[in-house]
């Protein structure tokens, strides 16, 4: 099986890269390698290109590839209000260029829970002393793929990411709206992979900046889980071409940002409320399972040893990286 996975270096293409070579697929992994190239190691055995999205109808058209993961993309909210345009121009127009250009090839997309914009702020919330959570009955089941898109608001991340999610179902591709993932080989930062930047900065002795009063609440997805379903969906593709599922932790494996605090001994620093933060998000996550058999097996401890463990090997890189 011929795999072309864009965004192959960073976080998630890395790690599913590494998990199909060790399968002995033939796998082609495209990136312009931005943030760098500390997940190198993971793609020696890969077909390695490098390039902008602007450059993939060319490689499209002379090769055969029988499955692509769409992962290249803007990922940062805060950086879609600082540039917008760059923000449509990768995360619309660069997924309706790769559809367009894959043909019949199906492809399995990265989208976000940001596609739900507004409407998630405007759920019933409890606070509690170190949480918010869902009210009503919505409370322990979380965000479902029925709930309306159709915001009054959402951010150009939102808007950009749900251009790509429509154009994906409608071109017989598969959307994964991904929540909270975090894992090994993840180079986290403020802006986006806030777990494995607080294991970072905890590591690296760097002081924490929360960003409103830090009862934000998320569930946390290990990436062995993400590689997991990546793989399920591969196997059945054919069965689930057109469909979008809501991947997460689910309840299970919720905390805030204050309780993350808490498990890894960190005592931050607060400042204002970022741009169209949510304050609580989680994923209902039984049509996936219904339909693949897939939930999450890496509950959150277990997943913030493994960060860890990653994070103290890697220390010189990550040095390196955040200087």
């Amino acid at each position: 099986m011929k795999i072309l996975i864009t965004g192959g270096a960073g976080f998630v293409g890395s790690n599913l890269a590494k998990y199909f070579v060790d399968k002995k697929y033939d796998v082609t992994i495209f990136d312009n390698f931005q943030r760098g190239n500390g997940n190198l190691k993971l793609l020696k055995d890969c077909n390695i290109k490098k390039g902008k999205l602007d450059d993939l109808p060319d490689l499209l058209s002379c090769s055969n590839f029988d499955l692509i993961y769409h992962f290249a993309a803007q990922v940062a909210v805060t950086s879609s209000y600082k540039d917008p345009q760059k923000d449509f121009n990768v995360n619309a127009k660069g997924t309706f260029s790769l559809l367009n250009a894959a043909g019949k090839t199906p492809v399995i997309y990265a989208s976000t829970n940001k596609v739900y914009g507004d409407n998630v702020n405007h759920i019933p919330v409890i606070e509690y002393p170190k949480r918010y959570d869902f009210k009503g009955d919505i409370n322990c089941k979380g965000i479902s793929e029925d709930f309306p898109v159709d915001s009054r608001k959402h951010t150009p991340y939102g808007c950009s990411k749900l251009v790509g999610d429509i154009y994906t179902r409608e071109f017989g591709g598969v959307v994964n709206r991904f929540s909270c993932m975090y894992g090994t080989n993840q180079f986290g930062n403020e802006d986006q992979g806030w777990v494995a930047h607080f294991v970072i900065s905890k590591l690296l002795h760097n002081q924490l900046t929360v960003y409103g009063n830090g009862k934000q609440v998320r569930d946390l997805l290990f990436i062995d889980d993400v590689v997991n379903l990546l793989k399920i969906e591969a196997e059945n593709i054919d069965a689930i071409r057109g469909e979008a599922f809501n991947i997460g932790g689910g309840y299970a494996n919720t905390a805030s940002v204050l309780e993350l605090c808490q498990r890894l001994e960190i005592t931050p620093t607060f400042a204002d409320w970022r741009p169209a933060d949510q304050k609580v998000y989680y994923s209902d996550i039984k049509k996936v399972e219904r339909i693949l058999g897939w939930q999450p097996k890496v509950c959150i401890e277990e997943g913030l040893k493994k960060l860890s463990s990653w994070a103290e090997e890697n220390k010189i890189i990550l040095e390196n990286y955040h200087h």
